[in-house]
């Protein structure tokens, strides 16, 4: 395979990926925002408290959308059963692939012969992946450990969301609590925890790794229904920087 042929592979499940989670975003319900804000720690005076960014929107959405509750329900796994369907038959399977997503801590160990990067799964016994992403190529080098969503594509793996970095220390002890015990050794899971640490400015998204999602997500997540409007939500002054990948 050449870079041209997987670069032609690549762009339309991006572009599949961007649609998929805008409409997947609609399924959410209060409880499980309300939920993924708490995790978060950005639900204050019985409302969400968002700072300002598409990236905390994103982080929301995400947790929303892939974590389960406490009844192990994931919302996206709503919008399968309920939305999918009624997308194209190629984006149909993509949302399909996306269902067995998961969130693990990786380390960049190099350049894919072809395109994007190759990653070592931490959580996974440093399993290496073939992760496609155009600005990936540049940045994940130099990213350090991080925490991200993927899932397996195909030919490659194809990440969404945010990239969360993390450092050695918290790294380690994920990587010794995961390999005794099978579980995240945090209250929250693993991706609200890297993600919260993010917000609260523990920790800076690394450079031109997270993925922001599309305006019309974030419109989507205040215009639900009624009870995700103003009532629920509100913005504060604090940033969150990151850069987008592409």
């Amino acid at each position: 395979m050449t870079r041209e042929e997987a670069l032609a592979y690549y762009q339309p499940i991006r572009a599949s990926v961007r649609r998929i989670l805008t409409e997947a975003v609609r399924v959410c319900n209060q409880s499980d925002l309300k939920r993924a804000a708490k995790h978060l720690g950005l639900w204050a005076d019985e409302r969400i408290i968002l700072p300002e960014g598409d990236q905390v929107v994103e982080m929301l959405s995400d947790i929303a959308l892939f974590e389960p509750n406490q009844r192990g329900r994931r919302a996206y796994d709503v919008f399968l059963s309920n939305k999918a369907p009624k997308v194209g038959a190629t984006e149909s399977q993509v949302a399909q692939r996306m269902s067995a997503a998961f969130f693990s801590l990786f380390r960049c160990a190099g350049h894919h012969e072809v395109a994007g990067v190759e990653f070592e799964d931490l959580l996974n016994g440093g399993r290496k992946l073939w992760l496609m992403d155009e600005r990936m190529e540049e940045s994940a080098p130099d990213a350090g450990i991080f925490g991200m969503r993927i899932f397996d594509a195909g030919l490659f793996h194809v990440g969404f969301g945010i990239a969360a970095p993390t450092d050695d220390e918290t790294a380690e002890f994920t990587v010794q609590s995961v390999t005794r015990n099978g579980r995240s050794p945090f209250r929250h899971s693993l991706a609200a925890t890297l993600y919260g640490d993010c917000i609260s400015g523990r920790t800076q998204l690394a450079p031109e790794i997270g993925e922001a999602i599309l305006e019309s997500l974030a419109t989507a997540l205040f215009s639900t229904a009624p009870s995700h409007n103003s009532s629920i939500v509100g913005r504060t002054s604090r940033r969150t920087r990151t850069r987008k990948s592409k």
